[in-house]
């Protein structure tokens, strides 16, 4: 008794024993990466700028994104106001910090949709094969061939026509909705390659079922390739929410970087060139630090590229 009593004593002090040492190893791991891929930790770094200033953005932006002053309406650069103001003497900078909130939540929401669905589509059909597999893949091929962006259009243009329904999270359900087919192919074409693996072989002899061989031998050895397709889908749906937003099917009176592009950088970027300048160089940071970080992340994980 004394013996148990002793063991279950020193749990806590082996669990913070291994707690220390999973910090160790991931500070390693994060020390590497940084002197191995310092173009990747660059994207990291701008990425991270993005996510803060969604989250913060009630602190950061000096001004409300609607407040309006006419008595300021399309002026430059000043102290008052960082990066001018546009036609009705809103803040420009406080418009595009929110605007990163919009960009942020339908990035990372469209992708944890279409990763979510892409994975449990190339697993089941990668694992099953046959004829599973072939109906499978008739099916997502058929997605595949429809047109993506004369449906979101349609979607958008029926949803901004109906009371109480948020043309955010619409527009993040059609985008990683639509976005499921090109990325379960990839992980299906890994998941065929690793179910042949000799573990995989002996967790079947030995009688382990089919959901426990995907979830415990599978999913662990097709995760690095998920987590990487999700980092770089994320600049791809932030661009494609900012061109649906630049054709005037974003939300309404919400301030989004291609909505500023299209209405007041279109219109007034002679007087105002930052009304254009501003927001485009917000889109091309968002896509480059995303892309620049997911091949940063598929080199640092891929052992193929890794051994290289």
């Amino acid at each position: 008794m004394a013996a148990a009593r002793t063991e279950i004593l020193d749990l806590p002090t082996r669990a913070s024993a291994s707690d220390r040492r999973f910090a160790i190893r991931l500070a390693a791991a994060g020390v590497r990466f940084v002197r191995r891929q310092p173009l990747g930790t660059f994207g990291l770094l701008i990425v991270l700028m993005m996510v803060l200033a969604a989250i913060f953005a009630d602190q950061i932006a000096p001004y409300a994104p609607e407040k309006q002053s006419l008595r300021h309406r399309l002026e430059g650069p000043s102290g008052e106001h960082w990066l001018g103001t546009d036609a009705t003497g809103r803040d420009t900078f406080s418009r595009l910090i929110f605007g990163a909130r919009i960009s942020m939540t339908v990035g990372f929401g469209a992708v944890l949709i279409s990763s979510v669905g892409a994975a449990t589509l190339g697993l089941v059909s990668g694992y099953l094969g046959g004829w599973a597999d072939k109906i499978i893949q008739r099916l997502v091929e058929a997605w595949q061939a429809m047109p993506g962006l004369i449906i979101l259009l349609t979607i958008l243009g029926i949803v901004r026509r109906m009371e109480n329904v948020n043309v955010v999270f619409a527009m993040v359900l059609a985008i990683g909705l639509l976005s499921i087919a090109g990325t379960s192919r990839v992980i299906r074409s890994q998941v065929l390659i690793v179910r042949h693996q000799q573990y995989v072989e002996a967790a079947r002899s030995m009688g382990a079922g089919h959901v426990r061989i995907i979830l415990h031998y599978i999913l662990p050895n097709v995760f690095p390739l998920i987590l990487v397709t999700m980092t770089v889908a994320l600049g791809g749906v932030i661009l494609a929410e900012a061109s649906l937003s630049f054709l005037g099917f974003g939300p309404a009176g919400e301030p989004s970087w291609g909505q500023m592009l299209s209405i007041d950088g279109r219109e007034y970027m002679r007087r105002q060139a930052g009304l254009a300048i501003w927001p485009g160089v917000c889109i091309a940071l968002a896509v480059f630090g995303f892309n620049i970080f997911g091949d940063a992340l598929r080199d640092t994980l891929d052992p193929r590229l890794r051994s290289r």
